[in-house]
């Protein structure tokens, strides 16, 4: 079963980011428009990675629409272990 997610983040200012992730090797990666690394995170569990796919899509789509909400729990970042 592939695990690895790919999918573009565009930015509030028109750039384009690469966003790929795998629950199987715990990784998530954003690349930049000229395929340079952003942020890697590595060692990640399965559950890790799939909250942030989950969330951070939710998030990003919810902010680009002007409806996002800040609270107490956007402080939680699940990256961080």
């Amino acid at each position: 079963m592939a695990s690895e997610k790919i999918w573009t983040w565009r930015q509030a200012k028109g750039k384009i980011f690469k966003v790929i992730s795998n629950a199987n090797k715990g990784t998530i990666e954003v690349l930049n428009e000229n395929g340079e690394t952003v942020i890697r995170r590595t060692n990640l569990s399965r559950k890790q990675v799939e909250m942030v796919e989950k969330n951070f899509k939710s998030y990003v789509s919810n902010k680009l629409n002007g409806n996002a909400k800040m609270n107490s729990k956007d402080n939680f970042d699940p990256m961080i272990t």
